[in-house]
């Protein structure tokens, strides 16, 4: 684990160079994604690099696409593209690094951002590997704030019905999106009890246990697709925030350097 838990860092890391950018970024949530991608990059999915369109890879598809700061960081840590290139050319004019998921990047198979779209594409994806006879897995991460969203409800209906086991749903529950509290917009209390009642195998983890998310992620396949409640923090692993991270952040120079610090890094 240690080896994940510094690239955990180095990811973090540049996902804050990157709301000192000209635009800044979506913050608060990619920082709460970080154990989440390197867990599945680093560890559990079977990619490649060197030629990103290996047709035996797996897919992840982040739902949630605003936070694409946190996926090109994790991306660029894993060796898809040099992160130096991302910080100098992070949603500016005529980049491919967007600030909403970009499929164009190497490493990213769907365009993503309008959210309620990317649990559709992956349970289709899913079927597809199935009736082709593959053993492709497909993994949609999604916000807490996103499951508000009908959409995601009828692919999860989809999914069960069709047994997708080589789906798996990660739900980022870091409880705040855009317009302020989860809880307060449309609660998503007894998430993990729902999952389970639309025929997933569920469950809730610390989604900063890089371990704990291990074992969730690679847990033999059943017979239904699985869904894990990753409860995280916005703009966690920067003790500058205390745990409450901005949903969106520009930051200046000296609001860098104060971050890094508080991170112990070197600015």
């Amino acid at each position: 684990m240690d080896s994940l838990q510094a690239q955990a860092r180095r990811v973090r890391r540049l996902i804050v160079r990157l709301a000192a950018t000209a635009s800044g970024c979506h913050l608060g949530g990619s920082l709460s994604l970080t154990e989440i991608l390197v867990a599945l990059l680093g560890r559990v999915m079977k990619i490649n690099p060197s030629e990103p369109r290996w047709e035996g890879r797996d897919h992840l598809i982040l739902s949630k696409g605003h936070a694409a700061a946190g996926l090109y960081a994790a991306l660029s840590a894993f060796g898809f593209f040099d992160p130096e290139e991302l910080v100098q050319r992070y949603n500016a004019e005529g980049s491919i690094f967007t600030g909403h998921v970009n499929a164009r990047v190497p490493g990213v198979d769907f365009s993503t951002g309008s959210l309620g779209h990317g649990l559709g594409l992956g349970t289709g994806l899913a079927l597809g590997y199935r009736l082709k006879g593959l053993s492709n897995r497909v993994y949609v991460i999604c916000g807490d704030g996103e499951m508000g969203e009908g959409s995601n409800w009828e692919a999860l209906q989809i999914a069960s019905h069709q047994r997708l086991s080589n789906l798996t749903v990660i739900i980022d529950r870091n409880g705040g999106q855009n317009d302020g509290p989860t809880e307060s917009i449309l609660s998503q209390a007894a998430l993990t009890d729902r999952l389970l009642m639309f025929g997933f195998e569920a469950l809730e983890v610390d989604g900063h246990d890089l371990r704990a998310l291990c074992a969730a992620l690679e847990a033999p396949a059943g017979t239904a697709p699985r869904a894990i409640v990753a409860r995280t923090q916005k703009g966690a692993g920067v003790p500058l925030f205390k745990g409450k991270g901005p949903h969106y952040a520009v930051f200046s120079p000296e609001q860098l350097r104060r971050a890094l610090v508080s991170m112990g890094e070197t600015p």
